[in-house]
């Protein structure tokens, strides 16, 4: 099977009055970007009349757009990415939001679990904490831009780490990545990055002097790539169900493209008929191919192996479960697949 590969951001806000005219920016950032498509997360709106957000779904400038919500309690924690809902579920209890949403075969992902800053100089909480819900979700925002950034920055060294950004970019939190695999031990989880990317207040946006947190700049940082088994082909309606198929069955690596481009990346069995997202059989020999040579890690829960400095493994499974893979660029993180499930 011959899979085809297609990139885009995940996450991504809105001004607070959600007008439909103020995504116009955005549309064309993606584009320059070179995106494939633009999962929109607003946060819910206090007041629920912007309806005609739902219907900006579809393709803009070539860029396919999903429109979905950042749904959470008031309280800031607890925060969910949905997507596949027509009408606003936050501002109430989580459990009321993940009961309409599945209702409904949406897209869940819980966003950035582990993620908490000081970057005004006090301490800004928004993990999820309601760890027995996961069950419910499809999967969880795995490597989140914003709080990589955020959680090692403070009032006293802001403009060194905007200087250096987004070079000092650390990877994703090690409990998140172990919340993630812990529950891939018990059902498929899929992982995904999100950039959390708010436009910025007229203020803050005259000193953003290196246009680092613009939306174009943003969109070439972290990305998903996804792998469909049938080419986009600009009917909205089809190349949506595509994508949304793609993002439930965990057919998605995510990257860092600003330290090398990704594309090309391939995690699956050797033949290319199974990959991410997949079951396959114990003995089957799995493949890795890498577009550069980089530092390899294959990663289950009882052991980690590593290769050097490498643009292809191909090796078998040492015990069943969830194998995922990490890549490391120059001795920073860059590539993080979705598991395959060995049986």
């Amino acid at each position: 099977m011959a899979f085809h590969e297609y990139k885009g951001c995940l996450h991504v806000h809105l001004s607070p009055d959600i007008k439909t005219e103020c995504p116009d920016e955005i549309f064309y950032a993606a584009k320059n970007a070179g995106l494939d498509f633009l999962v929109l997360t607003p946060h819910t709106p206090r007041r629920r009349i912007y309806s005609d957000y739902f219907l900006m779904e579809g393709y803009n400038n070539d860029v396919l757009i999903f429109a979905g919500e950042e749904a959470d309690e008031f309280s800031g924690l607890n925060h969910v990415l949905v997507y596949g809902n027509k009408n606003w579920l936050g501002k109430t209890n989580i459990e009321k939001t993940l009961f309409f949403a599945e209702k409904n075969s949406s897209l869940l992902f819980a966003a950035h679990p582990d993620g908490k800053h000081r970057l005004f100089g006090f301490e800004i909480d928004h993990r999820w904490r309601k760890r027995d819900l996961l069950e419910f979700l499809t999967g969880l925002e795995v490597w989140s831009l914003l709080f990589d950034f955020a959680s090692r920055t403070n009032p006293s060294n802001v403009v060194i780490r905007y200087l250096r950004f987004p070079e000092n970019l650390r990877g994703p939190f090690s409990p998140t990545l172990n919340l993630w695999d812990s529950v891939a031990e018990k059902r498929k989880f899929v992982g995904v990055a999100g950039l959390d990317i708010h436009p910025l207040r007229y203020g803050i946006k005259c000193l953003d002097i290196k246009k680092t947190f613009s939306y174009e700049f943003v969109f070439r940082i972290l990305r998903n790539h996804i792998l469909t088994e049938k080419v986009l082909t600009k009917n909205a309606h089809q190349d949506i169900k595509a994508v949304e198929n793609a993002l439930r069955q965990g057919r998605i690596f995510f990257a860092n493209d600003f330290l090398a481009d990704s594309t090309g990346f391939f995690f699956g069995t050797q033949d290319r008929k199974f990959t991410m997202g997949d079951t396959v059989d114990f003995d089957d020999s799995l493949l890795i191919e890498l577009p550069e040579k980089a530092d390899v890690k294959i990663k289950n829960s009882a052991q980690t192996l590593s290769f050097k400095n490498t643009k292809r493994i191909i090796f078998k499974g040492k015990r069943t479960g969830p194998h995922r893979v990490e890549v490391y660029y120059k001795e920073k993180p860059w590539i993080f697949s979705n598991h395959m499930y060995l049986r």
